[in-house]
């Protein structure tokens, strides 16, 4: 249909264009009318590639005008046609001559040169056209315009890429790993395939820091980014978890092939001098495990992950993995790491009922603000506040009806905030937080409920503060995890 009615429009190729607009026929008016407003760029030639036509839409996308072109020979050079892998068509072997020859449409993805130098993608269609005779009389090209679908594919790979790819390591970020190692957990249940999972750390990182800056440092976590994947294979998942910690998510591969593969990875880390470090080398410390049956993301994950700490614990440098048979995932209770606690914490008088101390990975100013949100609507009161310390009086406890045998008793809830303090859950700073539920004196022997209404407040700020719990009443020196 198409090529018909390019034919009727066209008649002859010699009719298509008017030799002056007071001489030509109406029918010719609205054929350059029509051809002109088309989008796409037409150009018109005859059997011996001489160009009849050449249209505005051309001229824009070519920057090159169309009456200097009329009854120029056709040549990919003049618009600086280019195939989609951007190598030059040379005038030997140009498209449209090829579909004059054969009588056959061709179609492609090309870019040619418009103005100021600028590449066009386009999408370049030649129709032969033919005579009552059956022979070939020319060819019409058509130039469909596809900057602006390039553009937009371009922008959603762009995106993606910021989604999905860690920006300083180029491996996938821990989002994307989250998502893959959930989807092929679904998979493993669904149908019953192999596969395990690497956790890797770079030992003794924070003395890369100290002893050659931070910038050497981030050159260090692109180097052993490379060494994981020049020894890895294309389907499994490279990632970077937080910091210097790394995972690789390894579909239809057993715990020893993958206990293997981890040691690999290890000899040739250990092995590669790394010339941001003047030449010297770099260790790393893993953690493998297999997939099992009631296994979730977050079990698998941690079982490697404990893994890794058994190696680090037994001295670095060194691959260990947990046996899935002798490790029941199902009753596996996976608790927060926890750190020394050095930090000074005030001294408060009263009597101390509950204590928690967690993190918090908002901003300050969003903590400020959710602090202040609960104050607002329980009704509770501001005693004091200075820089990273608030005192809440709490007179009716959430849920409670005082009555003769409950009379309010004030109870004082103590925040304290430490920012930029290491993170026990991720590789980034936090703000370390310890709240504090105290009476004001001793013990008020009247209410003897006194711990149960502390421990609903407790539970409230911290369940309204997003605080993710480190050590639980009072406060101790737990081991560090290095």
């Amino acid at each position: 249909m198409e090529e018909q009615a390019i034919n009727e429009l066209a008649g002859t190729v010699p009719t298509l264009i008017p030799t002056a607009p007071n001489g030509s026929t109406t029918k010719q008016l609205f054929q350059r009318c029509l051809i002109d407003n088309v989008r796409e760029g037409v150009v018109m030639v005859d059997q011996d590639l001489k160009v009849k036509l050449w249209n505005q839409a051309a001229e824009q996308l070519t920057g090159i005008r169309g009456p200097g072109m009329i009854g120029s020979d056709w040549l990919p050079s003049y618009i600086d046609l280019r195939d989609r892998f951007d190598k030059a068509i040379p005038d030997t072997a140009c498209p449209i001559k090829e579909s004059i020859r054969k009588a056959e449409q061709v179609m492609l993805a090309a870019t040619v040169t418009g103005r100021g130098g600028r590449k066009m993608a386009i999408e370049l269609r030649v129709i032969p056209v033919m005579g009552r005779d059956l022979g070939v009389r020319g060819a019409v090209i058509l130039m469909h315009d596809q900057s602006s679908q390039v553009d937009l594919e371009q922008q959603v790979l762009t995106l993606y890429a910021h989604a999905t790819r860690d920006q300083l390591t180029g491996v996938a970020n821990r989002a994307h790993f989250e998502r893959s190692l959930a989807a092929r957990i679904k998979e493993f249940h669904a149908k019953t395939t192999v596969s395990s999972l690497i956790v890797a750390d770079i030992d003794f990182f924070k003395k890369i820091n100290d002893d050659f800056g931070h910038h050497i440092g981030d050159q260090s976590l692109i180097s052993f980014a490379q060494v994981l994947q020049d020894n890895t294979r294309t389907n499994d998942l490279v990632a970077r978890y937080g910091g210097e910690e790394f995972v690789i998510v390894c579909p239809n591969c057993s715990l020893e092939n993958a206990v293997e593969r981890a040691e690999e990875i290890r000899l040739a880390l250990a092995q590669s001098p790394i010339s941001a470090l003047n030449g010297k080398n770099m260790t790393a410390s893993f953690g493998v495990t297999e997939f099992q049956t009631g296994d979730t993301a977050i079990t698998a994950f941690v079982r490697a992950d404990q893994a890794l700490l058994l190696a680090k614990e037994s001295g670095r440098n060194q691959v260990r993995y947990m046996d899935p048979e002798k490790f029941d995932a199902t009753k596996m209770k996976p608790e927060p790491r926890k750190i020394q606690s050095d930090i000074k914490w005030m001294e408060f008088k009263g009597n101390l009922l509950l204590q928690q101390e967690g993190e918090i990975t908002c901003p300050l100013e969003i903590l400020v603000e959710k602090i202040k949100g609960i104050v607002t609507q329980n009704d509770y009161k501001i005693g004091s506040a200075e820089e990273g310390y608030v005192r809440i009086l709490v007179k009716k406890i959430p849920g409670t009806k005082p009555g003769l045998m409950n009379r309010p008793s004030t109870l004082i809830v103590d925040i304290e905030i430490k920012e930029n303090i290491a993170s026990t859950q991720s590789k980034r700073k936090c703000l370390r937080t310890r709240i504090t539920v105290r009476s004001l004196k001793n013990r008020e022997r009247r209410h003897r409920n006194l711990d149960q209404r502390a421990q609903l407040i407790m539970s409230q700020f911290i369940d309204d503060l997003d605080l993710l719990k480190l050590v639980a009443e009072k406060l101790e020196a737990p081991e560090s995890r290095y």
